[in-house]
């Protein structure tokens, strides 16, 4: 049987991760809950089985991994369905292959969350309670929910916090 596939942020890059689903299906039913000691480094551990993870990174990974969970947990207590996402396209490409999206620094965001009330597409989100002494700032929860050439969180971000790659490289993108 294949396993699932997500691409997910991680430490600013887009990256496929397979088995994700089934790996928090299973937790879920499991009980297992965010804010656990360790299951950031147990999801990592999972995920190691059918993914490479370098061993410098393990810990990037068990933040953005962990980040997901949550969220996945979040939809499965609303009773929304969880699984994998069709993004659309983008110009004829994929948009899950289009590098199109903020980044965030946590070192700048002040959680004032204008871009929250901004972004109507969900592609962030705040860090909650649990996750740290980042709770309250925001997050790129959604990458591929950013619509592609749209800067405009950016723009109203005081800190300058959050940042999107070059205008220019979406040239490479052409009609299909």
């Amino acid at each position: 049987m294949a396993l699932s596939y997500r691409q997910i942020v991680i430490d600013g890059s887009p990256t496929g991760v397979q088995g994700l689903d089934e790996i928090f299906a299973q937790l879920y039913e499991a009980g297992r809950r965010p804010g656990e000691a360790e299951l950031g480094a147990e999801i990592v551990g999972r995920a190691a089985e059918h993914n490479y993870i370098p061993p410098g990174a393990r810990e990037v990974f068990a933040q953005a991994l962990l980040a997901e969970y949550t969220t996945y947990v979040a939809r499965r207590a609303k009773g929304e369905a969880d699984g994998p996402v069709d993004y659309g396209t983008w110009r004829g490409y994929p948009r899950e292959s289009i590098p199109w999206f903020p980044t965030v620094d946590l070192d700048l965001c002040d959680g004032c969350g204008v871009c929250l009330r901004l972004c109507s597409h969900h592609a962030l989100a705040p860090i909650e309670a649990g996750d740290g002494d980042e709770a309250g700032k925001v997050r790129v929860a959604e990458p591929f929910h950013c619509v592609v050439g749209c800067s405009s969180c950016a723009n109203v971000c005081k800190p300058k916090a959050i940042t999107f790659p070059p205008r220019s490289m979406l040239d490479a993108y052409r009609l299909r």
